[in-house]
């Protein structure tokens, strides 16, 4: 859909606004930190209030809760004004350890790889000791941190700001003259969210949802959730393709998951296997199962109090012969493996009611379970080897855009990707859908598969 001369205006100044600060945090790198801090604060400080006072004369206030909320907020917005200088110290030191932290998952990630027979172990050591080097180097070094800080923090929103001009003026036509190097290119030049805002953006969607189902314009809020462009799709194989990103209230759970739908197939990968887990699941054995869809999205719903945010992708028949072939190679890697309640029924256990979450998963679906006998995906990390790897890897070789994620790979930032490429002309993600409990309809026999 092309956009009208008023919103490309307010994009371009938009855009104009972020360069800007970028520019002034690159040329003042020490001290246009505490000027940014000192500005957000005070911008804080306005929001919270006028958010306070708009909820005390609001007719309608649903409880309590909501003016607490408004309270605790401009709590935290004064707190922070009062504490400004405070912070300003604080980034720079908080920033050198995120990136030594990286550094850390970059090491265990090669040393994994190298054990797993992965061919990539070299690549990300290299990695680990730059940014090792560096994060160091900025934790013993005030000026340096600040002044670090500073440039990689206005480089990121200088590019940020092009990247919303970009964006503005990105339609249909200018995404049919373009190459597909082109179009390779743009998507390597774009900056993701930071992991800890992708991290924590599942637990924000689920909270939005259920404030919303629970009011009274949840018909409506339900209606607009579902977004179509078949245009998108036109010509494109009919075969079901869906990227699931899940939304739990579970602690574990609530930093998001994804998994995918090939068919009337539900391919999932994760820490299924709780016998094998190290630092309370953040490194296990990675396992992949395979169930039935419709039974694996009621499951997923009613067992599991769970709500799925699903994007159809379209796919060329050759595409769909590479992503076959692609499981096809993975499958080679694979063994298949048996959690314990199938154990038990092979009499090799004792009999018992095994309730890990691979017994669960097989009681409520049915599912085959696989372990890889080498490579990136033998071993399960959370904060690199995830479901999402599963996803990049089952698309490889086709023309469906990976996400450019730096660092720490979440679902929260997946699902950022996935809107962006949703909305965008010209990409392969052509819908959305909500499966929960008030779009799903309840089905025992599915759901028990008896």
């Amino acid at each position: 859909m092309e956009k009208t001369v008023v919103q490309k205006l307010i994009g371009l100044l938009a855009g104009l606004f972020v360069i800007g600060a970028g520019i002034f945090l690159i040329l003042r790198p020490k001290t246009s930190l505490t000027d940014l801090v000192v500005l957000i604060a005070a911008v804080l400080l306005i929001i919270a209030f006028m958010n306070l006072v708009a909820v005390l004369y609001k007719k309608k206030i649903k409880g309590q809760g909501e003016v607490l909320e408004a309270v605790v907020n401009l709590g935290f917005a004064i707190a922070f004004f009062i504490f400004r200088f405070k912070v300003v110290r604080w980034i720079p030191d908080i920033f050198a350890g995120w990136i030594i932290l990286n550094s850390v998952i970059r090491f265990v990630s090669a040393v994994t790889y190298f054990k797993d027979g992965a061919p990539n172990y070299g690549a990300y050591f290299v990695n680990g000791v730059i940014t090792l080097v560096a994060g160091v180097l900025m934790l013993v070094n005030n000026r340096l941190n600040a002044i670090g800080f500073g440039l990689v923090a206005g480089i990121y929103v200088l590019w940020y700001g092009f990247t919303m001009i970009f964006d503005t003026f990105n339609e249909e036509s200018t995404q049919q003259k373009m190459s597909a190097t082109a179009k390779k290119m743009q998507r390597k030049l774009r900056f993701a969210i930071p992991p800890v805002i992708g991290g924590l953006l599942p637990r924000k969607l689920l909270k939005e949802y259920d404030a919303k189902v629970a009011s009274e314009d949840a018909n409506a809020y339900l209606h607009k959730q579902n977004v179509s462009i078949p245009e998108k799709a036109a010509g494109l194989a009919p075969f079901n393709v869906e990227i699931l990103v899940h939304l739990s209230k579970k602690f574990m759970e609530s930093f998001g998951h994804v998994d995918l739908i090939l068919g009337d197939e539900a391919v999932a990968y994760g820490n299924f296997d709780s016998h094998s887990y190290r630092l309370f699941g953040v490194i296990s054995d990675g396992v992949l199962f395979k169930c039935n869809r419709e039974r694996y999205l009621r499951q997923s719903v009613y067992h599991d109090d769970k709500v799925l945010i699903a994007f159809k992708v379209a796919f060329e028949k050759e595409e769909l012969l590479q992503i076959k072939k692609n499981f096809d190679t993975m499958r080679e890697n694979m063994e298949e493996w048996y959690c314990d309640t199938q154990l038990m029924e092979q009499g090799l256990l004792p009999e018992k009611d095994y309730s890990d979450i691979a017994d669960q998963i097989y009681k409520g679906n049915d599912a085959t379970f696989y372990k890889f006998k080498k490579g990136t995906l033998k071993t399960y990390f959370a904060v690199d080897t995830n479901c999402v790897k599963v996803a990049d890897s089952l698309f490889e070789n086709t023309n469906f855009d990976k996400p450019a994620i730096p660092g720490i790979v979440t679902p929260g930032a997946y699902y950022q990707f996935l809107m962006r490429e949703l909305e965008k002309p010209g990409t392969k993600v052509y819908e959305r859908h909500v499966y929960s409990k008030e779009t799903l309809t309840y089905n025992k026999e599915l759901e028990t598969g008896k």
